[in-house]
């Protein structure tokens, strides 16, 4: 089996999927002979990947804007067309290139889901509801075993998708410590406080609470500052809603590549996380990795990831505006959190998501 493994992602390495396939790729490729698939063409700005690392084959694709999630399946097939091997073992990093899989009659495939909140979220349109149920039940019928990366998704695919629990397998994902590091800078300035967020700027992220916590903040401590860092803020709410609130110390930082995203975790004295659902939540990790203290929310796989490693809030103002002021003027309190996260981020390591993934393996070689 170990020299028989084919990885396929669906997404570019920038995005949190995409992460996933690369770090996963990454750690595996150390025992494992592999090939990882990802999109590719040359106006990707991960396009390099292809060129400094032969573990890895893109194939090309077009976007086609609203119908890229319904013609990528047909590319990713095309692209196997040419090397599948009935006798290996595929790997799905999401639905899209499971689809793709499933067309193959005699494929032998896993399929990280990662979680299916889309079930019951309903972020997608319609049409895109249907097509990924429907993608779901191709899955069952060939009874393919799926990963999803918390024991919340695995009780919301259970419930959501009615899919076999046998079938289901959790595995976290893990933090890759040569990115994540404390800061070697111990003085902070008793005059600058950075309350910081990074993720996907959607809906569900809940960005409007920790804005409206934050007025009240910025009056009793004009020194503080919430930088939000995210891809295209200008296209959702949220600056109109700094903006009425009449925020002064709001930054929104915009997309942050990867090499320099430990640079914005060494600014923050404290990540707040008020995500209404995740299925995992690399954020706080990646915080507590970083020295920085995490202030979370507990929906879908948060009070599970966060654990032991921060503190949490109910989704409330009042209460999330006394939970950051506890921390700004306890310094004690502040580097507790740090010393949790840091003991509990240590659990969550690719070697050991690489390790039962190989197992997984096993049930479909």
């Amino acid at each position: 089996m170990e020299d028989h493994i084919n990885l396929v992602s669906c997404q570019h390495f920038f995005s949190g999927i995409g992460r996933y396939s690369f770090e996963l790729g990454e750690e595996m490729y150390k025992s494992s002979a592999i090939q990882l698939f990802k999109p590719s063409k040359p106006s990707n700005a991960d396009h390099f990947y292809e060129d400094q690392y032969d573990w890895i084959k893109g194939y090309f694709y077009k976007s086609f804007r609203n119908l890229h999630p319904y013609v990528l399946p047909l590319f990713i097939k095309q692209a196997l067309n040419k090397t599948f091997d009935s006798n290996k073992i595929y790997h799905a990093h999401w639905f899209l290139s499971g689809l793709a899989l499933s067309y193959f009659k005699n494929a032998k495939f896993v399929v990280t889901m990662h979680d299916v909140s889309l079930l019951h979220i309903h972020e997608g349109d319609q049409w895109f509801m249907k097509y990924y149920k429907w993608a779901i039940n191709r899955f069952k019928e060939r009874r393919v075993p799926i990963i999803v990366v918390s024991e919340s998704a695995k009780k919301d695919t259970i419930l959501h998708a009615k899919y076999p629990e046998e079938l289901v397998h959790v595995i976290h994902n893990g933090i890759n410590f040569d990115q994540f590091y404390p800061s070697k800078t111990i003085e902070r300035s008793e005059n600058e406080f950075n309350i910081i967020y990074t993720g996907g700027l959607g809906e569900r992220k809940n960005l409007q609470l920790l804005l409206r916590a934050f007025q009240a903040i910025e009056k009793k401590y004009p020194f503080v500052k919430l930088r939000i860092a995210g891809m295209y803020p200008e296209r959702t709410v949220y600056p109109k809603i700094a903006e009425a609130l009449e925020l002064k110390n709001v930054i929104f930082e915009g997309y942050i590549p990867d090499e320099k995203l430990i640079d914005f975790y060494h600014k923050g004295d404290l990540l707040v996380f008020p995500s209404l659902y995740e299925g995992f939540g690399f954020a706080p990790l990646e915080a507590m990795a970083s020295s920085v203290p995490v202030l979370s929310a507990k929906g879908g796989s948060l009070r599970e990831v966060v654990g032991e490693g921060g503190d949490f809030f109910d989704y409330d103002v009042d209460d999330l505006q006394l939970k950051i002021s506890n921390i700004i003027d306890d310094e004690s309190y502040r580097q507790d959190l740090i010393k949790r996260g840091s003991l509990w981020v240590k659990k969550f390591t690719w070697e050991e998501s690489v390790r039962k993934t190989k197992e997984v393996y096993k049930s479909v070689s």
